[in-house]
């Protein structure tokens, strides 16, 4: 089955990729070719040319490569990644570093927080009773430690991901 003719879309989007590939003086096909991680020049030329349509991947690529962004040759790609990312979680885990690690990224946490989030959790740690926290308050309080106490008896707190909030 002979393979589908690409749309004019499709074409502009080559000739994009083309003129950027051209303004990266002395490099070569064969040399994009192995940066890209394709077998041959004959797949770069054929994306250059218009011959086989580009994909997502193929895309990001050759912007990595040239230093660019997709929408820079590729408009309706740029749009296709962009509905990926939109429909993906942002994944930011704690990195399985030292404990060292953790133990800063708390204290920058702490330093960076709002005044009142900084006067509570010295509150607790210090497990002091400043004028402020009422009897109900100093219930919630413990009721919230002891809560924590179970979920890390449980093992709940050796969860493989940790998330953070942004």
């Amino acid at each position: 089955m002979p393979a589908k003719p690409l749309t004019d879309e499709q074409k502009f989007d080559a000739a994009r990729l083309k003129a950027l590939f051209q303004a990266q003086k002395g490099l070569t096909q064969a040399v994009l070719a192995d940066d890209l991680g394709f077998a041959n020049q004959s797949a770069v030329s054929q994306y250059l040319n218009g011959r086989i349509p580009l994909n997502v991947e193929v895309a990001i690529k050759f912007a990595d490569r040239f230093g660019c962004l997709v929408s820079d040759f590729s408009p309706s790609l740029q749009s296709e990644i962009n509905k990926i990312a939109k429909y993906s979680l942002p994944l930011q885990v704690l990195p399985s570093a030292t404990k060292e690690a953790e133990e800063q990224l708390i204290i920058s946490s702490l330093n960076s927080a709002p005044e009142e989030k900084k006067i509570l959790i010295k509150a607790i740690l210090l497990d002091s009773n400043p004028d402020w926290i009422d009897a109900d308050a100093r219930a919630y309080i413990d009721s919230l430690e002891l809560k924590i106490l179970r979920w890390i008896q449980t093992g709940k707190s050796n969860s493989s991901t940790q998330r953070l909030k942004a």
